[in-house]
């Protein structure tokens, strides 16, 4: 990869999902699938709705290739290799998390039909799609595509796919509560 930065944060999604994957692996699908209350994702509907942002952001990318000979243009001054956590930064001025839009909100027919570890593979599968979409970009070019994002202060190539791992993080630590607060729930549903 020609460059750095997003290949440091490529890395950064590798080790998170290595560190969370496997108590999500250790869910039965009933877990996997349950919702602790109306209105809310299951375990599996946030696991689902990290490859729905992934493969949105994988298709923004195809899109802005368009933007690389103005990049090039652009490529002598200085752009941000890092962002700040917008989700936490909203958080803190709104007092609840980020609403997803429609179209990154897992559909009901997804229930059930899939396993972690199918979801874990399409996570991959696009991954490794996007690595390979981005590999040759170099690092200044990068840093002056910019995606028409205002919510997250537009930014760059770079900074976008950081933003994926903050998003993935914040979803995995959601997941790893979920995790503990359910198992409580299991074992009272096993003994009835």
């Amino acid at each position: 990869m020609k460059s750095d930065s997003m290949m440091k944060h490529f890395h950064t999604l590798q080790e998170q999902r290595a560190h969370y994957m496997p108590s999500i692996h250790a869910l039965s699908q009933k877990e996997l699938w349950y919702r602790s209350e109306e209105g809310k994702w299951s375990i599996g509907e946030h696991f689902y709705h990290l490859y729905l942002i992934l493969r949105m952001l994988k298709t923004a990318t195809k899109c802005s290739l368009l933007l690389i000979p103005y990049a090039k243009m652009r490529r002598n001054k200085p752009f941000a290799t890092e962002i700040h956590d917008i989700y936490e930064e909203y958080k803190h001025k709104k007092g609840k998390g980020m609403k997803a839009p429609g179209i990154l909100v897992p559909s009901q027919k997804i229930q059930y039909s899939l396993n972690s570890k199918d979801i874990e593979q399409l996570l991959v599968n696009d991954t490794m799609a996007m690595k390979r979409l981005v590999e040759g970009i170099e690092e200044d070019i990068a840093g002056h595509i910019i995606f028409p994002d205002p919510i997250a202060h537009y930014p760059n190539l770079i900074q976008a796919i950081q933003l994926l791992a903050i998003h993935e993080r914040h979803h995995f630590e959601f997941i790893e509560r979920l995790i503990g607060a359910n198992t409580s729930c299991f074992e009272v549903d096993l003994k009835n």
